[in-house]
């Protein structure tokens, strides 16, 4: 079940970038992010029941880094450079967590891992490049882009340390979030002008893709685990790119689909590895599984 809702905020991620397009169109990213925390907030705060989790320093660390940082540097990163050089360099967010949990946190990680999540970031890539292999790089963006990625390893870090995340600390999570961006809205409030044309898509990110989001994926990372549930972000570029597809009305091209084959292969090469560990060769000849080691 845990699994399920993870891949439904892919899907609700993927589908986010077309809302953020529309919304940042109208007002500036950063005031978006702060009205984009507030309402996931308020949305969330009445099923908290009155328990509030404010004074956690791992939820508010967790909110420095998987709202604050993240945006900040994802949002940065696009006015510097290309937003195919972002997308995949923020789409290396899976494998850094694998690397960091093996070097940093000790934690078992096999060769069928690596390669199936090099296997599905190459996925990635031909999805997002989608037959334009040009990149143009920009140093200050492309390094503000890794930085958005580094500070979505270090949320999950920090939600797996978190142990049981439910409502009430969801709930501090935006808050934090919100607060951080609250300087940046002041500037540009008075200049905001509320439509149904900017509130809509609002409405998306705040309650689906942050309030409902956040949640989901939270609870699959203290059930199932950080790397299995990262290594779904590989699918968000994938869900984006085939939604933006569906609304013009075109079929995908081979690249395309060449990509989500090899991020579907990557991902259950990495599920291999999970399930059985990596390979050595007897003295005999024969290829052992790691388990009859």
């Amino acid at each position: 079940m845990d699994q399920v809702g993870a891949w439904l905020v892919v899907f609700f991620w993927g589908v986010s970038f077309i809302a953020t397009k529309k919304v940042v169109q109208i007002i500036d990213p950063f005031s978006a992010a702060f009205l984009r925390f507030s309402l996931a907030f308020l949305f969330l705060l009445p099923f908290s029941r009155g328990k509030l989790r404010m004074k956690n320093p791992r939820v508010f660390l967790a909110s420095l880094w998987g709202v604050f940082g993240y945006f900040a540097f994802e949002n940065s990163a696009l006015v510097h450079t290309a937003p195919t050089n972002a997308a995949i360099i923020v789409s290396s967010a899976p494998i850094l967590h694998l690397m960091s949990s093996h070097l940093f946190r000790k934690k078992k990680v096999n060769t069928w891992m690596y390669v199936g999540s090099l296997l599905a970031f190459a996925g990635v890539a031909l999805v997002v490049l989608n037959g334009r292999f040009v990149l143009r790089l920009n140093p200050i963006g492309d390094f503000l882009a890794f930085g958005a990625a580094v500070s979505w390893v270090l949320y999950t870090h920090r939600i797996e340390k978190l142990g049981k995340v439910g409502v009430p600390e969801n709930v501090a999570i935006m808050f934090w979030g919100a607060l951080f961006f609250f300087p940046f809205f002041l500037k540009s409030a008075p200049s905001i002008q509320f439509s149904f044309e900017l509130l809509f898509p609002l409405s998306y990110l705040g309650i689906v893709c942050s309030g409902i989001s956040y949640f989901l994926w939270n609870k699959a990372i203290e059930r199932i685990g950080g790397e299995k549930t990262t290594n779904m972000i590989y699918f968000i570029p994938v869900v984006t790119a085939i939604s933006e597809h569906v609304l013009k009305r075109s079929f995908p091209s081979p690249v395309l689909l060449l990509g989500v084959f090899l991020a579907t292969s990557g991902l259950l090469v990495f599920r291999r590895g999970e399930l059985y560990g990596g390979f050595q060769v007897s003295k005999t000849g024969k290829l052992l599984r790691r388990k009859e080691i």
